[in-house]
C-alpha cells in the first residue's frame, strides 16, 4: 500500500501546487519504494512482489488517467526507470540448480577481526563491512605502529577462503589491479575516498549478503544487478524501442535536450537521440 500512498501524494502535489498550468516547466519526481522492501523481504520470484506489481500497474495506469485529465494528453513527459536491478533469492537460484548463496557479514566482521588480532596482536583492526567494502580502523594502525598495507594484503589473502567471495580489491591500487575493464569502471564510479573503504568485495553470481536464504539484495556488477528499465512516453518522445546500452545519467540529459535548456553543472550522461522526436 505504499505505492497507492505515494500516488496519492502525487496527484494532490500536481492539483495544490498547480503543476502543469502555465508555461513554465514543472519537474515532479515520484519514487515508489515498496518494490524495493517487499523484494529485499520475500525476492523477486515471489507472490508477494506479484502481488505489490500487480497493483503498482494499477495505480501507474491511474497515474496517467489523471495526468491526461489535469494536464492533458501530450502535454507531458514521463520517464521511468530504477535505480538497482536485484538477484534472486538463494532459496530460488538453488532450486533452479544455480549455484547461489547468502555471506553473513556480521558473522565474517567478528571472524576478521579475531584472525588479524591474532595475527597482529591488536583488536578491531577493522571497523565496518558495509557496501560490498572493508574499513580498516586507520587511527588503530596508526597508533599501534602497524603497517596499513601488510594488513590489507594479509585480508586479500584470507577472504578468497571464505565461501561466496571472489577477489578482494585494493582500492588505493585499483589502477594496477588485472580486472576486466568494465567491472574496474563500476569501481571506480562508486569510489568516494572520503567515503569508502580500502578494500572491495567482489563476489561469485548469485551470491548475496545477508544472513537469510529467503530475501534477497543487489549491489553487484553483474547484469541482473545493474540492468535496469528506462522508459518515455509523452510529449516530445518517439514510439519505438532500443537494445542499446544507455545509463540513468543519460536521463537528466535527454530531458534537458528536450527542454532545449543546458545541462545540469554536474550531469556526466549523453542526449539519448533515439527517444526524441
Amino acid at each position: 500500500f505504499g505505492n497507492t500512498l505515494t500516488a496519492e501524494f502525487a496527484k494532490q502535489a500536481i492539483i495544490n501546487e498547480q503543476l502543469g498550468k502555465d508555461s513554465t516547466t514543472d519537474l515532479l519526481a515520484i519514487s515508489f519504494s515498496s518494490p524495493d522492501y517487499v523484494g529485499h523481504a520475500f525476492g523477486p520470484n515471489s507472490a508477494e512482489e506479484e502481488d505489490m506489481y500487480l497493483r503498482l500497474d494499477k495505480e501507474l495506469g491511474d497515474l496517467l488517467t489523471f495526468l491526461d485529465e489535469k494536464v492533458g494528453r501530450d502535454q507531458y513527459t514521463l520517464f521511468l526507470s530504477a535505480d538497482h536491478g536485484v538477484a534472486n533469492s538463494p532459496a530460488f537460484a538453488k532450486d533452479h540448480n544455480i549455484p547461489a548463496g547468502s555471506i553473513d557479514f556480521a558473522s565474517l566482521f567478528t571472524k576478521l577481526n579475531n584472525a588479524l588480532n591474532e595475527k597482529f596482536g591488536q583488536k578491531n583492526l577493522v571497523v565496518e563491512l558495509e557496501n560490498y567494502q572493508v574499513y580498516l580502523n586507520l587511527p588503530l594502525i596508526t597508533s599501534a605502529s602497524l603497517n596499513t598495507n601488510e594488513i590489507k594484503k594479509w585480508i586479500i589473502n584470507y577472504l578468497p577462503s571464505e565461501p561466496g567471495i571472489e577477489r578482494i580489491i585494493d582500492l588505493d591500487d585499483l589502477n594496477s589491479v588485472v580486472l576486466n575493464p568494465r567491472i574496474k569502471q563500476m569501481i571506480v564510479n562508486g569510489y568516494y575516498p572520503a567515503h569508502s573503504g580500502q578494500l572491495q568485495f567482489i563476489l561469485q553470481p548469485g551470491w548475496i549478503v545477508g544472513s537469510s536464504n529467503e530475501g534477497t539484495t543487489h549491489g553487484i556488477w553483474n547484469p541482473y544487478d545493474s540492468h535496469i528499465p528506462l522508459l518515455w512516453y509523452g510529449w516530445g518522445i518517439k514510439q519505438g524501442a532500443s537494445n542499446r546500452e544507455v545509463h540513468m545519467t543519460d536521463i537528466a540529459s535527454t530531458l534537458a535536450a528536450l527542454l532545449h535548456i543546458q545541462m545540469p553543472s554536474g550531469c556526466v550522461g549523453s542526449v539519448i537521440e533515439e527517444v526524441l522526436k
